[in-house]
């Protein structure tokens, strides 16, 4: 891709993810300011060191109700404007520290920031993309509660690898770690997932989800764990794309308050390409769904007098 196409696909995703803003529920419009710090903050093209390009994500709650923005790439782009963001944010020296000693020890090849909107609250941080050794990652933890129960359930299945690592700072931050799920088949990955929110949650995934998501084409299932005060305060099961109508009927398996209408025409906004990946969580007795896009461009607006064409949905 040539440098004047790539700036214009850069300013293209930034623009369409401005555009959004209004669509959402839970950005207040103080809150502008804060995302569009961050977007200032994410490096343009020619910032990248040549071949090298910035992703996104985008995700959005199920009732619009929580939002995130998230971008990474090759950390000789984001490092020096990620220094000047989180300066910006006037993060701790404790945050400062910890990224510092996990980017020493760890060396990622793909790190980012990301910020987002839940609670009446903006939240930000940094993550690793790129998968590291759980040999690596372990060390870096304390000794608690949360470690010992990653520690058991990384042993019982044989996970070798932490495929990303997320970190809020700032007052009540967490850390959070992505593992893929284990398992050759669709089934033996989603009874890993069950295992797996038993293991940190108490109870297992909805029986009706469980029904839904054994019908997925192929196996490329994640898990999530989120860990706050030395406890796994969440647990997420991460499930390739899906289309809206299966999403919708997930939320209703879990009798979740509210879905959006608008989140059809946000997604178009964002990408033609559609839904990349749902999270489906749940934090105490609180569960929640929310929808994950790449952005890249808008969906095409259809003629005058034609339907609309539903999004292309990455399975």
């Amino acid at each position: 891709m040539s440098l004047e196409a790539a700036l214009q696909r850069a300013l293209s995703i930034r623009l369409n993810l401005q555009i959004t803003l209004s669509g959402l529920p839970a950005v207040e419009e103080w809150m502008d300011i804060h995302l569009d710090r961050w977007l200032e903050h994410v490096p343009t093209p020619p910032e990248m060191p040549p071949g090298h390009a910035v992703s996104y994500l985008a995700m959005l709650g199920s009732d619009l109700r929580r939002m995130c923005w998230s971008a990474w790439g090759d950390p000789a782009g984001f490092v020096p404007k990620m220094a000047d963001y989180f300066k910006l944010c006037n993060i701790a020296k404790s945050d400062a520290a910890i990224l510092d000693q996990m980017g020493e020890k760890l060396e990622p090849r793909l790190v980012g920031s990301w910020v987002g909107v839940w609670g009446g609250k903006v939240t930000t941080g940094w993550h690793f993309m790129d998968p590291q050794d759980w040999g690596k990652v372990e060390p870096l933890f304390g000794t608690h509660e949360a470690k010992f129960l990653l520690k058991k359930y990384v042993t019982d299945h044989k996970v070798e690898r932490v495929e990303r690592f997320t970190q809020a700072i700032g007052e009540g931050a967490y850390s959070e770690i992505e593992l893929a799920a284990p398992g050759a088949t669709v089934d033996e990955q989603v009874g890993a997932l069950d295992a797996a929110f038993t293991h940190f949650g108490g109870t297992g995934l909805h029986p009706g989800v469980l029904q839904i998501l054994r019908e997925a084409p192929y196996p490329s299932f994640g898990l999530s764990a989120r860990i706050r005060a030395g406890k796994v305060v969440r647990v997420s099961a991460l499930v390739p794309g899906m289309p809206l109508p299966v999403i919708e009927a997930v939320c209703r398996e879990l009798k979740l308050e509210g879905w959006d209408d608008r989140i059809e025409r946000l997604i178009n906004t964002l990408a033609v390409e559609g839904v990349s990946r749902v999270e489906i969580g749940r934090a105490g007795d609180r569960g929640g769904v929310d929808i994950q896009v790449e952005p890249t461009q808008a969906a095409p607006r259809p003629a005058a007098g034609q339907p609309v064409q539903a999004p292309e949905t990455v399975n």
